[in-house]
């Protein structure tokens, strides 16, 4: 019974996210709400630029490094992986339950400002994950007045 109840309100939810969604996508300024529809967790992050590079940190506690991927495409970069907290084969009744755990997934769309791809600088380090795409470098080129 409580299955079938979460499930139901579970799926109110996605209805009106995707109605949210359509609301939203009319307006000038479109709310980033497509990633609550699916059934994977998504890790916070920070996005931002210093004078030398383009750099998105997330927070993946728990997180096993072998168990995070990282891909790219032209559009987006795509971290996604798992998070698994066991009991120790004890069963649990749990009071409150707030940190995420299964699958994960975030999507992060490039910037118009031209990064090199190519060669990204990442670190994992105390459940933290940094990615720094070097700036590429602005050419100018002279055009001669014929």
């Amino acid at each position: 019974m409580k299955d079938n109840l979460y499930n139901n309100l579970l799926g109110i939810q996605r209805a009106m996210l995707k109605v949210l969604g359509e609301v939203s996508s009319l307006t000038s300024s479109p709310v980033a709400i497509e990633e609550a529809i699916d059934d994977h967790w998504h890790p916070k992050c920070d996005v931002f630029e210093t004078s030398t590079h383009w750099v998105i940190v997330m927070e993946l506690a728990g997180v096993n490094k072998d168990e995070v991927s990282i891909t790219l495409t032209d559009d987006y970069l795509r971290i996604s992986g798992t998070r698994i907290f066991t009991t120790d084969g004890e069963r649990a009744s749990y009071y409150n339950m707030e940190i995420e755990t299964g699958n994960f997934d975030r999507r992060i769309f490039l910037p118009d400002t031209p990064i090199e791809k190519d060669n990204p600088k990442v670190q994992y380090i105390n459940g933290m994950l940094r990615i720094a795409f070097p700036l590429a470098p602005i050419v100018e080129r002279i055009i001669p007045i014929s």
